[in-house]
């Protein structure tokens, strides 16, 4: 081996050439051994396979999901073959955070060993945010939003992605802007408010009779609201049909 006869030459120089000194010297310079019959499984493929589990399991639109080990962080030797990694049942949901995971490693669809794999799942999403205060009772406009991504604190979150879901959609309480939207914090407006003038229908077989009349409160699609005949004075309960219009049973 040269180049530990050129290191031990110069260890000599120096005086220092010794049995001690050559076992050292041939620690530096010789190769870590290599099993041909053995694979590795590390922290990437860990992290690939809760990634996909998660995403397979929570995955929707928008998401961006990482998985970053913290133990364990070595190398693990395994029989070479056809490696197979399988998340065992969790608790937690799809919260984010810190998380433990149970990974059972397959060679050859035989089974060899669980590791306990603990690390940090992060999600962040593309969400719908105002760009401005909405306070109460507004109806949201395109105008009034704009996309962001953010930290979900859970794959499960109930943040609005779209804009779509939220254009149109009355603000329940006031919304500060660059926050993510939830959807309990929108509803559907109503489609009559309280004083519109509305058509009264009454239908029957083959009868429909129309008048007009005053709303005495709001109402959406399918709800029940009290209406007054302005004909004649007499107040009863009809179902919101449309903007405008209130159908009361025969």
């Amino acid at each position: 081996m040269p180049s530990i006869l050129l290191l031990g030459l110069l260890l000599c120089g120096h005086g220092w050439w010794t049995a001690e000194g050559m076992a050292w010297a041939e620690e530096l310079v010789s190769p870590t051994p290599v099993r041909l019959n053995t694979q590795t499984v590390g922290v990437k493929d860990f992290e690939r396979v809760i990634v996909s589990e998660l995403t397979r399991r929570y995955g929707r639109p928008h998401h961006q999901v990482s998985f970053r080990v913290l133990f364990p962080k070595q190398l693990m030797e395994v029989p070479k073959g056809k490696l197979h990694l399988e998340i065992g049942a969790w608790s937690g949901g799809g919260r984010t955070g810190r998380r433990a995971f149970r990974v059972g490693i397959f060679v050859n669809q035989q089974f060899l060993q669980t590791v306990n794999v603990v690390g940090e799942v992060k999600a962040q999403v593309e969400v719908a945010t105002p760009i401005r205060w909405l306070k109460p009772t507004e109806v949201v406009t395109v105008e009034d939003l704009s996309s962001m991504m953010v930290d979900a604190p859970s794959l499960t979150h109930d943040f609005i992605l779209d804009l779509d879901e939220v254009v149109g959609k009355q603000v329940l309480r006031p919304l500060p802007p660059s926050q993510p939207i939830r959807k309990t914090m929108l509803d559907d407006p109503p489609m009559i408010h309280k004083g519109d003038r509305v058509m009264i229908e009454v239908r029957g077989e083959g009868l429909l009779v129309q008048t007009v009349g005053v709303a005495k409160s709001a109402g959406k699609r399918g709800e029940t609201i009290p209406v007054k005949n302005q004909t004649s004075g007499r107040e009863v309960l009809g179902t919101v049909m449309a903007s405008g219009l209130v159908e009361v049973g025969f």
